[in-house]
């Protein structure tokens, strides 16, 4: 007669539990930037909806790079994405602007070339955002078994410091992907105010692949307002 299979430590198994409920959390937390521009709330997408698009991207377009040549890890891209949005669970999806400067509704005009600016997190607010999500994630590392522990804070450190092109990758498709979804939200909505995505893509997208994947969008796009 077999040995019945020995199970996991009870603590463990509670902690990896655990984990699963903080990233669940993501499916409950909407995309901020998508509410102040007047997407209608059912159709919001939510963090946890983002960063699957995200990590399914990055996967895709880094194996692909990869066999173009690139000195890329796309699995090292994947576990990156998955991650890179985690402590919005608790933190929630702030925006790079202040919400108290969005000009009121009241203020059509104002409020349109407000949101269609390239805006860029000032100093202070960028430092209280890393603090703040910076102290999230030491939390829910300290509540996890050793060896998800060790690897979970390597990436996170990897991520949020940029010291790797895999990180910088993601960073690049996690802007590529917001953009895209810029466009699915247009196609329902022409007059939403989405300048700010576009000029963004441009500006912070450099890879080949990424670069060819928003020109197809825009391409795209433009053909289907001609038609």
């Amino acid at each position: 007669m077999e040995d019945p299979p020995s199970r996991m430590p009870t603590d463990a198994a509670q902690a990896l539990f655990g984990l699963a409920q903080f990233a669940a959390k993501l499916k409950s937390v909407p995309r901020t930037g998508w509410l102040d521009r007047g997407v209608e709330p059912v159709q919001v997408e939510s963090v946890a909806d983002h960063s699957f698009g995200v990590a399914l991207l990055a996967w895709a377009c880094a194996l692909q790079r990869r066999a173009q040549g690139a000195v890329i890890d796309p699995e090292r891209v994947l576990k990156l994405a998955i991650i890179h949005d985690l402590a919005e669970a608790e933190t929630g999806d702030s925006t790079p602007y202040d919400p108290k400067a969005i000009p009121s509704e009241h203020e059509p005009a104002a409020r349109r070339a407000f949101l269609e600016s390239r805006h860029r997190r000032d100093p202070d607010r960028g430092a209280a955002k890393r603090a703040q999500e910076d102290a999230v994630m030491r939390g829910l590392l300290e509540s996890l078994p050793g060896s998800p522990q060790s690897e979970l804070e390597e990436l996170w450190d990897e991520l949020h410091l940029g010291t790797s092109g895999e990180a910088r990758f993601v960073k690049q498709i996690d802007r590529l992907e917001t953009f895209l979804q810029s466009l699915f939200y247009l196609r329902t909505d022409p007059t939403l105010p989405m300048a700010s995505f576009h000029q963004e893509v441009f500006e912070s997208i450099d890879d080949p692949l990424l670069a060819a994947i928003r020109d197809a969008a825009i391409a795209t796009k433009s053909s289907n307002e001609t038609t």
